[in-house]
């Protein structure tokens, strides 16, 4: 991946409240590589809760984690594949 693709910091996350406002974003200006291996990280812990989700008794409390882990992770992907110039 080039070294010049970055976040550009368009994808939020996070929606709350009546008018479904989002709370937080993607902020721009991350290269790209390093943003990616945030959002690898942020993938693999919430399979490893959902993986707790389904095997530990009570373990419906770890999907609420595993869910905003995955929404955080999404907009990265989102955000660096809406920086890249559209392929011929």
């Amino acid at each position: 991946m080039p070294p010049s693709v970055k976040t550009i910091g368009i994808v939020t996350f996070a929606d709350c409240g009546e008018k479904e406002q989002s709370l937080f974003r993607a902020n721009p200006d991350i290269p790209a590589r390093e943003a990616l291996e945030q959002a690898s990280n942020l993938f693999y812990y919430a399979k490893k809760l959902m993986l707790d989700a389904t095997m530990e008794k009570q373990g419906e409390r770890y999907a609420w984690p595993a869910f905003y882990l995955c929404e955080m992770g999404k907009a990265v992907v989102d955000d660096i594949s809406n920086s890249m110039p559209p392929s011929k």
